[in-house]
């Protein structure tokens, strides 16, 4: 009788930004599912590219499955099936995260700005609200305002008061090369950071830059795709499809 060993991950995302150079386990980054197969040693993750097609061809895989947060849909709600979000998982990100957490209370003004391609606009809009409402607390509201979003360049302008002396001021450009800006003006601390000053990101470098991203930020930053998770998401997907303010 053959023994079918359990797949360890399977990661769908951008193939351009996965960095392989530093994973706790072995990894294989394929562009076909054939190339998957059951009886794989359980210490392999494969990343493959990240589209409705290959979700559908993986959901029933055995293993843990890995989707990024604009893929997520009801049929994804069982225990190996683990939702992420890309800025939650970019390196000068986390290093926010850890810095902001470290504060009792934190209170200050939260600047971003954000240029990326146009087919991911909403959807990229969309998980960023997600993980920065997340981490900065729920906001008391929210306000949208859009160009035309017929017309290039494309903008959206958000600014979120989450009280308590909290505010964002949120902005998005569609353009060909990608670019966030951030700054955190704290009680303790100012935080800054611009992709720009460095290094551009190559596709297929496999380096760990600022907007590359490693399978095991992945697989440590991932969470339970749930009715709450989706809910969240429709909500704010609501709010970008309207505009208008929460």
């Amino acid at each position: 009788m053959k023994v079918v060993k359990i797949i360890a991950n399977i990661i769908l995302g951008d193939l351009n930004k996965i960095d392989i150079r530093l994973p706790l386990e072995k990894v294989s980054i394929t562009n076909s599912l054939n190339e998957i197969q059951e009886d794989v040693n359980e210490g392999v993750t494969y990343v493959v590219a990240a589209n409705y097609e290959n979700v559908n061809a993986v959901i029933n895989k055995k293993g843990n499955i890995y989707l990024p947060h604009n893929l997520f849909n009801l049929d994804c709600l069982n225990n190996e099936t683990y939702g992420y979000f890309e800025l939650e998982v970019l390196p000068f990100f986390r290093t926010f995260t850890e810095i902001f957490k470290k504060e009792v209370n934190p209170r200050g003004v939260f600047r971003y700005r954000r240029t990326i391609h146009e087919d991911s606009f909403l959807s990229t809009i969309v998980g960023d609200l997600y993980v920065i409402t997340s981490l900065l607390g729920e906001p008391e509201d929210i306000h949208i305002k859009h160009s035309n979003l017929s017309l290039m360049p494309r903008h959206s302008i958000i600014m979120v008061n989450f009280g308590g002396g909290t505010m964002a001021h949120i902005e998005y450009t569609a353009d060909d090369q990608e670019k966030i800006e951030l700054e955190w003006s704290g009680i303790k601390h100012i935080i800054e950071f611009d992709s720009d000053q460095m290094k551009p990101v190559f596709p297929n470098d496999r380096t760990l830059l600022p907007l590359t991203y490693t399978v095991d930020a992945i697989v440590s930053t991932a969470k339970v795709i749930d009715e709450k998770v989706i809910a969240r998401l429709d909500r704010f997907q609501k709010l970008m499809d309207g505009g208008g303010q929460l």
